[in-house]
This record gives structure tokens, C-alpha cells and sequence, in this order.
């Protein structure tokens, strides 16, 4: 075999090497950084609790969070799922509708730095999702 077939076989067996090597599989997408948080006491009627004259159902905003029973869930979220050291005070907007797909941010201390953590509503039924802080 003259030199020159030698080197075409071997280039020949190493376009093989390298290309049994690459795979047509699709490398997994890393793990989500949200956590869904399931329906609680997270969500309250906007309808009054006294009686009074009836406001008619157009008028009326629909079911919101409420902010206080958010806070404590998202920072249990951060502390008991992503595991966070430092989390402090967590603060959610007030009336937050549920409607799903929207989204709003709260504010959360975490090492005594300022993060912001995105809620995603995922159902009409309260529950939602906690992303990680950023």
C-alpha cells in the first residue's frame, strides 16, 4: 500500500471515530427553577364579607391572592425547595388576580440582598409557580 492510501485510510477511520462519537440526541434541558405551589389559603374572594347592598358581577375584580398567606408560601418555597440560607422578608403584591398565565414579581431578602422572584399563575384554581431569585 503506497503512503497515500495509508493516510486516506486513516483519515477515513478517524472521520468515523469522531462521528460515532456525536450523537443525534438531543442534549435534556436542564432542570426547571420554578417549584408550582398548589391552591391554600393563598387565595381569597374579593367579594365583601358584610352584608350591604350587592354589587353586580361585572363590577366585581374576581379572586385574588392574598399577600400575607404569598409571602409565607414563597418563603418556604426558597427555603424548604431551593434550599436558600438567609431568606428574609418576602413581599407580594397586593390584589394579585388569579388568572392563569399571569405574572407578577415579589421582593425577597436573601443574604441581605435584594432579589426579585417571579410568580407564574398556572390555573384558575390558585395554584402557581415560584421562580428562583434574581
Amino acid at each position: 500500500m503506497s503512503r497515500r492510501a495509508v493516510a486516506t485510510v486513516g483519515l477515513c477511520c478517524a472521520a468515523f471515530a469522531v462521528l460515532a462519537g456525536c450523537s443525534d440526541t438531543p442534549v435534556p434541558a436542564p432542570a426547571t427553577k420554578t417549584v408550582t405551589v398548589p391552591p391554600s389559603t393563598s387565595v381569597s374572594s374579593s367579594a365583601p364579607a358584610t352584608g350591604g347592598t350587592s354589587i353586580g358581577p361585572s363590577s366585581a375584580p374576581g379572586r385574588v391572592f392574598d399577600p400575607r398567606t404569598m409571602q409565607a408560601d414563597v418563603k418556604k418555597v426558597l427555603t424548604e425547595t431551593y434550599q436558600l440560607q438567609g431568606v428574609g422578608d418576602v413581599i407580594c403584591p397586593s390584589n394579585q388576580k388569579v388568572t392563569d398565565g399571569s405574572t407578577f414579581s415579589c421582593t425577597v431578602q436573601v443574604g441581605g440582598e435584594g432579589k426579585t422572584v417571579t410568580i407564574t399563575v398556572t390555573g384558575e384554581d390558585g395554584r402557581y409557580e415560584v421562580g428562583a431569585p434574581a
